[in-house]
């Protein structure tokens, strides 16, 4: 979930009204399958509901491949985002560039390569961004879990249309984001004092106030559940023949696993089994419910679809046989699933024919599948068959990915001097006041020789779990020592050779804290 912090910078951050002031900020969005950076660009002080943060531009460039593939070589991960920052710098002005914040978010992706790797890649990611010349700290590479995802995602449709911020005009819609391996549901609901812990934030724009549900569903992706959809059909698969998928054109066939899959294109049948992946047997345990006793609230009329809820409707074409790159368009579940029935009824030439001009045709003989998952997906959140949907992946221009959202909240985030006690690691200056050049050399010099033992092994750092008084759970405790001193009998945990590298890298950015680690923040 958001930190504390990044929630009360959005109800206290404030910029007075003037004489505006544009600004730039970097977000790089590293997925499984490439790294992509957004150059926003907005400005501050001009007046009016988005007196804090009015966006100006979104520049985007992506390349391929993701920091996961640099898991065999993750000392190489932060070099390759090097012509994304030349790309920055192009598009920020030259005396701007050491005040534009730098952040980075990994998806989940980033986990599957594993803990040790995966902090690898992190240190080598801070040593890039923190010589890039932005402004940047070790603690803004990080990986993006799927509540932040959807709020970030909720709060980038909202300030598009224009519905975060006072007079009251029109109410917040809700939004679906469906990726490969979740999907986030998040709307306004006026029950959020009674909502169970951990479903609702709450947040204040400009005195605007909104309780907001929040619920990631882990494993409820598109890509996830082709794979789960298959692991279930094996369950009726034979030895002596191939089995039938039902959600595969005629004459088409997938082998997973060792199993040979046939298409027999049966809408009827393909939707009755996506709709036993939804987990229905967890107790609710605090009503109302969507599936795998996840609480959830009553939906709210108006709601928009993005990401694949666009991808594998508008963008395929599949109402009106008009593919589109980029777009909007209004639907209900009812008749996305009269389309997925003519979809179904397909052969795989006649498929390949249909949807020849769509941007993924390649993955056409997916597509009847994908449209019964959206179904299902649909009614098992709750909406009736005629609830009016929006798909689009475009608003004013801009494209729908929660980088906006992140970097509107972190530039609040910033202005509220939340995360900001300095330049950063490699941007910004030093405002009036600063340290004699004799104390920047020494704690320069301590920082290098710190940087240097934590590299060479001769430091050890230790950590156990220490209780905290106000929480009462379990927090590390770090210990650092030289590595001749660590005893074998020693119950202490240790960290790794990398995992020390980058707790050095994170405390020279972070500073000391008053728990003696940083931020919370354990390495895994």
């Amino acid at each position: 979930m958001c930190s504390a912090s990044t929630i009360a910078a959005m109800l206290t951050a404030s910029v007075p009204a003037g004489v505006a002031t544009t600004r730039y900020g970097i977000v790089f969005d590293a997925g499984s399958s490439g790294s992509r950076i957004h150059v926003y660009s907005w400005s501050t002080g001009g007046g009016g509901p988005k007196n804090d943060f009015n966006l100006i531009d979104d520049d985007l460039l992506k390349i391929k491949p993701g920091l996961s593939a640099y898991k065999d070589d993750p000392g190489a991960a932060g070099a390759s985002l090097r012509p994304l920052l030349e790309h920055a710098k192009k598009r920020i002005p030259p005396a701007l560039v050491s005040s534009a914040p730098a952040f980075l978010m990994a998806t989940a992706g980033l986990r599957m390569v594993g803990e040790a790797k995966k902090d690898a890649i992190l240190a080598s990611v801070c040593t890039e961004l923190a010589a890039s010349g932005f402004t940047f700290k070790c603690e803004w590479a990080t990986l993006l879990s799927g509540q932040d995802e959807g709020l970030f995602g909720w709060v980038t449709v909202n300030y598009l249309l224009d519905r975060l911020y006072p007079p009251p005009a029109s109410e917040p819609v809700g939004t679906i984001d469906l990726g490969g391996g979740s999907v986030q549901i998040v709307f306004t609901t006026p029950g959020a004092d009674r909502a169970p812990p951990g479903y609702v934030q709450r947040l204040d724009f400009s005195g605007r106030k909104h309780g907001v549900y929040v619920k990631s569903h882990l494993g409820y992706g598109l890509d996830a559940a082709r794979g789960a959809l298959l692991d279930q059909l094996m369950k009726h698969a034979h030895d002596d023949r191939p089995a039938k998928h039902p959600c595969l054109p005629r004459g088409a066939s997938v082998t997973h696993k060792e199993v040979v899959f046939v298409g027999d294109g049966d809408w009827a049948r393909c939707v009755r089994a996506t709709l036993k992946l939804f987990d229905t047997t967890t107790a609710c345990e605090a009503p109302p419910c969507s599936f795998g006793g996840a609480y959830q609230p009553p939906l709210p009329p108006v709601f928009y679809g993005f990401s694949y809820m666009y991808d594998r409707t508008a963008a395929i074409g599949l109402l009106d046989g008009k593919p589109a790159v980029f777009g909007t368009q209004q639907m209900t579940t009812e008749a996305i699933a009269a389309a997925g029935e003519k979809v179904c009824a397909l052969d795989k030439p006649t498929t390949a024919e249909r949807f020849a001009a769509a941007a993924d045709a390649p993955k056409a003989d997916n597509f009847c599948g994908d449209v019964a998952y959206i179904v299902a997906l649909l009614r098992s959140l709750g909406f009736s068959s005629t609830a009016p949907l929006t798909m689009t992946n475009k608003i004013k221009g801009v494209e729908l990915v929660w980088t906006l959202g992140a970097m509107l909240a972190k530039s609040a985030e910033l202005a509220a001097g939340h995360g900001s006690s300095g330049s950063g690691a490699g941007g910004g200056g030093s405002g009036g006041g600063g340290l004699p050049m004799r104390t920047i050399l020494l704690v320069a010099s301590g920082a290098a020789l710190l940087l240097w033992l934590c590299g060479s092994g001769r430091l050890n750092v230790g950590y156990h779990p220490v209780q905290h008084e106000g929480s009462g759970k379990a927090r590390p405790q770090y210990t650092v020592a030289p590595a001749a001193a660590r005893s074998r009998d020693d119950p202490t945990s240790h960290l790794t050779a990398t995992q020390t590298h980058l707790f050095c890298a994170r405390a020279l950015a972070l500073g000391p804290t008053s728990n003696s680690h940083p931020r919370q923040a354990p390495l895994r």
